[in-house]
Formats: structure tokens, C-alpha cells, sequence
């Protein structure tokens, strides 16, 4: 997981191309006022998602987990919580739907949270369950982009 911000200062860090690709590409949209929907960008292999929603109690949000695509997950505005732990193959599943890129978990141990806000995101990669949407205090509207990225393009 990485957590980070589009108005830090840069650093001598840089994230690998695609994911450095990506985060450019928000950082040169309007993204505040773009129509929410899907952006493809290479097809079905890189892709934006511009989401509203209301958070949610972290209870009645879902752990998820990727194999084939890793998340950036961007706050354009509002404050979203969301929760990481490590992938250890020893979780509950809750489900797996067939034929789809995500695997839910029940009963966590050692789940970390962060408080998200206007600027910053977290990338997920496969290695990482995520809980996202979840309320920072109460629940209150979020706009966000999800950069849904096959990590082959690593």
C-alpha cells in the first residue's frame, strides 16, 4: 500500500511509470467536475472511475481484495476512511463472485485505517486488503477516482 498526496511536495521517490502515468493523468483533469462515470485509458487495462457516494460505518463496508488489478483510489473531495492489512492467504472469504476481479473478507485481524481527505490516495496492489467507503465519524458525501490498473502494466 502506498499513501500519499497530490499536493506533496515531490521527493526523490517516484512511483513506478503506470502508477506515476495515472496519478498525472488526475492531477491534469478536472476531476471535481468531470461527469461521474467510466474513462477508459488503455481499454479494460487502465481505466478511471469517477464515483459520489456517502460513506458508510466501516461495519457495513466490505474488506476486498484484487488479483489481476491494483487500485488508486483519489479523494477529489470530502473524507474518506479507509482500511488496509496485509493479504496473508489465511483470511475469511465472505465471497468470491466468479468471473470478477474481487475476493470479500469477514472477520480481519490487524486492520489499519486512514483517514483520507481532499488530494491524497492510497494504491492497493494485490497484496493488499482494502476496506474502502468507510465513514470518518459520521457517514458524509465523497468524490472520488478509482484508477483501476492491471499490475502487468508494472
Amino acid at each position: 500500500m502506498i499513501f500519499s498526496s497530490l499536493r506533496a511536495v515531490p521527493g526523490p521517490a517516484v512511483c513506478p511509470g503506470a502508477i506515476g502515468e495515472a496519478l498525472g493523468w488526475i492531477a491534469e483533469h478536472d476531476v471535481a467536475h468531470m461527469e461521474a462515470g467510466t474513462y477508459e485509458l488503455q481499454g479494460q487495462d487502465l481505466y478511471v472511475m469517477i464515483q459520489d457516494f456517502t460513506t458508510r460505518p466501516a461495519q457495513d463496508c466490505s474488506p476486498e481484495r484484487h488479483n489481476d488489478y491494483l487500485d488508486i483510489q483519489y479523494v477529489v473531495s470530502g473524507v474518506e476512511r479507509m482500511g488496509y492489512a496485509p493479504y496473508t492467504g489465511a483470511e475469511a472469504v465472505l465471497s468470491d463472485p466468479e468471473g470478477k476481479d474481487i475476493t470479500f473478507y469477514r472477520d480481519l485481524e490487524g486492520e489499519s485505517f486512514v483517514d483520507v481527505g481532499p488530494g491524497a490516495y492510497c494504491v492497493f496492489f494485490s497484496n493488499d486488503i482494502h476496506r474502502p467507503g468507510c465513514a470518518a465519524g459520521q457517514p458524509g458525501p465523497v468524490r472520488k477516482v478509482v484508477v483501476k490498473m492491471r499490475q502487468s502494466l508494472l
